[in-house]
């Protein structure tokens, strides 16, 4: 199958922009990348796990919006990487542990061509960066950053996790 994301990022030899990694006290270094980034990374300080209720929150309408989730992390047993064309993911960790592996989209074979309703692509699990999560993280996914959430780290654990879509 044909892979979007090579198509859309072409040759463009690796000068893009890499993920970011980071912990909630940092947010504001990352002000100026763009507005609704911005906007998303700010909305991180103001929730907290003991508020915290699993629901869909409209920070700045469809352009960003944040969706609380609440489950037990995985093996990496027949899980796929996935990646997004018109949103930008942050993930925050507010309680518990997951690894997020890590890859560029453009380097692996498409499982299931773009599906523009659910902005996904998948992709078949390969190696990749493994991305350690404790509560207080929070990681920044550009389009071509395919990855696959909520791997377990040694045991499963109970994550309540922020993701924020950001329109690009």
């Amino acid at each position: 199958m044909e892979n979007p994301v090579a198509k859309t990022i072409g040759t463009c030899e690796r000068k893009r922009v890499v993920m970011i990694k980071d912990s909630v006290a940092n947010v504001d270094l990352y002000s100026s990348v763009s507005r609704r980034l911005s906007g998303a990374l700010s909305y991180l300080k103001t929730v907290s796990a003991d508020m915290f209720e699993e629901e869909t929150v409209e920070i700045e309408g469809q352009d960003v919006y944040a969706m609380h989730q609440l489950y037990e992390t995985k093996s990496e047993e027949g899980r796929l990487y996935e990646s997004h064309v018109t949103y930008i993911d942050v993930q925050y960790v507010l309680r518990g542990s997951e690894v997020i592996r890590v890859r560029d989209a453009g380097d692996l074979d498409v499982t299931t061509a773009y599906n523009a309703e659910n902005d996904v692509t998948l992709y078949q699990l390969d190696d990749g960066t493994d991305v350690q999560l404790v509560s207080g993280d929070f990681v920044v996914l550009f389009p071509h950053d395919a990855h696959v959430p909520q791997l377990q780290t040694d045991r499963p654990s109970q994550v309540k996790k922020i993701v924020i879509k950001v329109r690009v």
